[in-house]
C-alpha cells in the first residue's frame, strides 16, 4: 500500500473520532437542558395545582359568603311576614325565602363538590413534590456525570487534534489537499475498493484503474465521487470452484449389454 495511503486512512480514523467526540460534547449540554426543562415542567405542574388549590378556597369562601347572605335574606323576609296584610304578599315573601333557600342548598353542593377536589388535589401534590424531590436528585446526578464526560472528551480531543498535527506533517501536499477537500463535502473521503466498485457511490471503477490498484502503484481516486480508493487483496473473493463434467457415455458402452454365464442362464 502506498505509503500516503496508509497515513491518510490513520487520518481518517482520528478526523473520525475527533467528530464523534466533538458531536458527544456538543449534544451534553442539550441533554442537560433537555433535563432541566423537564424538571421545570414538573414544577410548573405542581405550582399549577396549587394554585387550583388557592382557586377553590377563594370560591369556597365566596359561596359561604353568599350562603351567609341568603340566610340573611330569609330571616328579612320571615320577619316581613309576620307584618304583611294580604295572601299575595304572605305567597311573594315565601316564594323568595323558597328560591333563597335553594341557593344556599346549591351552594352547599359545590361548597362539597371544592372540598372533594381539593383533597385529592393536595394528595396530588404531595405524591408530585415527592416525585419532583427525586427527579432533582436524577437531574444533579446527570448534570455531574455530564460534566466529567464533558472533561473526559475535551481532554481526549486535545489529544487526538496533537496526533492529527502531526500525522498531516508527514502526508504529501497534493494528497493531504484532495482528502480536505473530499471530507469537506464527503464521508468517508477513503474507501476499499471491492469487487471493481467504488462502495461509497457503488459505480464501476474502470479495469485499468483497478488492476493498478491490485498492483499497488499510485493511489486512485473515484471519477465520480472523486473519493481516494485502496485495495486489500484480503478481501479479495476466492476463485470460483470448478465442477467436475460427468463423462458422457460413448454409443458403444451404451449399446454394450453385459453377457450372462451359462451357470446364470441355467439357474434362470
Amino acid at each position: 500500500m502506498h505509503p500516503d495511503l496508509e497515513k491518510l486512512l490513520s487520518l481518517q480514523d482520528i478526523d473520525r473520532e475527533i467528530v464523534r467526540l466533538t458531536e458527544e460534547v456538543a449534544a451534553l449540554p442539550k441533554r442537560v437542558a433537555e433535563i432541566e426543562t423537564k424538571l421545570a415542567g414538573a414544577k410548573a405542574a405542581v405550582e399549577h395545582t396549587k394554585d387550583a388549590i388557592k382557586g377553590n378556597e377563594t370560591a369556597r369562601r365566596n359561596l359561604e359568603s353568599d350562603i351567609k347572605s341568603h340566610q340573611e335574606k330569609i330571616s328579612k323576609y320571615k320577619a316581613q311576614s309576620l307584618d304583611v296584610k294580604t295572601n299575595e304578599q304572605y305567597k311573594a315573601l315565601m316564594h323568595e325565602i323558597s328560591f333563597a333557600e335553594q341557593d344556599i342548598r346549591a351552594a352547599e353542593d359545590k361548597i362539597l363538590e371544592l372540598m372533594e377536589g381539593t383533597e385529592a388535589q393536595e394528595k396530588a401534590v404531595k405524591a408530585a413534590e415527592a416525585a419532583l424531590k427525586a427527579q432533582s436528585a436524577d437531574v444533579e446526578r446527570e448534570k455531574a456525570e455530564a460534566k466529567a464526560l464533558t472533561a473526559k472528551d475535551e481532554q481526549a480531543l486535545s489529544e487526538w487534534n496533537a496526533k492529527r498535527k502531526d500525522l498531516r506533517t508527514a502526508v504529501s501536499e497534493s494528497m493531504l489537499a484532495h482528502y480536505d477537500r473530499v471530507i469537506r463535502t464527503r464521508r468517508p473521503a477513503i474507501a476499499e475498493a471491492r469487487d471493481q466498485k467504488c462502495p461509497a457511490c457503488n459505480v464501476m471503477l474502470r479495469p485499468q484503474k483497478y488492476n493498478e490498484m491490485k498492483m499497488g502503484g499510485d493511489v486512485q481516486t473515484c471519477d465520480a465521487c472523486s473519493r481516494i480508493l485502496y485495495y486489500d487483496p484480503a478481501h479479495e473473493p476466492p476463485p470460483p470452484v470448478e465442477t467436475k463434467k460427468k463423462k458422457k457415455k460413448t454409443v458403444a458402452e451404451e449399446e454394450h449389454v453385459p453377457e450372462h454365464t451359462e451357470a446364470e442362464t441355467t439357474a434362470h
